[in-house]
């Protein structure tokens, strides 16, 4: 509960031995989880969690284990603002790896943008004002969007007013009730389903109430957060080397800090691009190992590849069944933009000994690392 007392217990920075440092929670609602790229439930405290708490317990005032300490906030204007995850969510993973065999499949999502609908000219624009003719107050969101690999695709629609789901009212804020004197967002419910539930959504549409059943899963991203402790994946032909792209991969270019490139920061835009089919990625051209086959290429760096040979390029296992079953006698690679954008063309007689070349002087044991799963 808000304003509990709780103690962090690990092994931070500054010492050897056992540290205890104690504070309050002060907030509990949805955040961004830096490591898994997911949007769960956590509670922010004001105890120091500093390198070494992370993975720690937080206990209350009877030792029981209220939640893993995780991440904070690097800015030197922010003091003692710590997160946690709750118990609720760890409880919830730790079933998650029972139901599989010991796979963790993911916390359950909608897979819908929606806009909240606080504004009095935006209801009476969707006339929920009044409700097959009752003259009650109705609340929700709008949805905007369905990710094409959700379970609601087909289900539900663009301007369809999400009212309540499983019986729980949603504001027009999209904030649910949750205990006592607190609100939460919508995603916090549907995060504690397991995939296989369904989800029963009171909807307004076309000014009428109704009852619509969605399956609920864990929605996958174009551009992933990470690759589930495994290598990332590569693909390098004729010293160009191929990659799919990340959250690390614009991290490690400081996407997220200062302006870095033109072409990072459009990349950048790239990451909450919905996911359209099973498998699709976003393929970038990371660098160029030099080469005398790749003159006067080896200065593009950060590109987005979106065709080969003019067939538009879905992910890095189809760039390299495109290059491998190519019999042309050039090999064009066009970037974006759509229009304009940089063009590589290369000699197919000479790519497979440019390859061979270029792995054997950097030590490069094979030349593809394909994604062999979809997390």
């Amino acid at each position: 509960m808000l304003q509990d007392d709780v103690e962090v217990i690990g092994y931070p920075a500054g010492g050897d031995s056992l540290c205890v440092t104690k504070g309050v929670v002060s907030r509990i609602e949805m955040q961004e989880y830096a490591q898994a790229g997911a949007r769960l439930l956590a509670m922010q405290i004001d105890a120091a969690i500093n390198p070494g708490n992370s993975g720690g317990p937080v206990v209350n005032d009877e030792l029981e284990v209220v939640g893993v300490a995780f991440q904070g906030i690097d800015e030197e204007s922010i003091e003692n603002v710590g997160y946690v995850v709750p118990a609720s969510v760890v409880r919830h993973f730790l079933e998650d790896v029972r139901r599989n065999n010991g796979v963790y499949t993911g916390f359950c999502q909608l897979g819908i943008e929606v806009s909240f609908l606080e504004n009095k000219a935006y209801r009476k624009f969707l006339k929920m004002d009044s409700l097959d003719g009752e003259n009650k107050r109705i609340s929700g969101v709008c949805v905007r969007r369905v990710q094409p690999t959700a379970g609601a695709y087909g289900i539900l629609k663009s301007m369809d007013v999400v009212m309540a789901v499983d019986g729980i009212p949603v504001g027009n804020d999209g904030k649910i009730p949750f205990r006592r004197g607190e609100r939460v967002d919508l995603g916090c419910y549907i995060s504690s389903l397991f995939p296989g539930d369904v989800a029963t959504a009171t909807i307004f549409r076309d000014g009428k109430e109704m009852e619509v059943s969605i399956p609920v899963s864990p929605v996958k991203d174009l551009v992933p957060s990470h690759y589930n402790n495994k290598p990332p994946p590569y693909l390098i032909c004729s010293g160009f080397v191929f990659t799919a792209l990340s959250v690390p991969y614009l991290d490690a270019k400081g996407a997220w800090d200062d302006f870095y490139t033109e072409d990072v920061s459009y990349l950048l835009g790239l990451v909450h691009t919905p996911l359209k089919q099973e498998g699709d990625e976003v393929v970038v051209l990371a660098q160029v190992l030099a080469h005398e086959a790749n003159l006067g290429y080896e200065h593009l760096i950060d590109l987005h590849l979106l065709k080969f040979n003019g067939v538009e390029v879905k992910s890095l296992g189809h760039l390299n069944d495109l290059i491998s079953e190519n019999e042309e006698q050039f090999m064009t690679f066009e970037f974006d933009k759509k229009e304009g954008g940089r063009l590589i063309v290369m000699e197919r007689a000479l790519c497979e000994q440019a390859t061979e070349d270029v792995c054997k002087e950097h030590s490069i044991g094979s030349h593809y690392v394909l994604r062999t799963d979809t997390v």
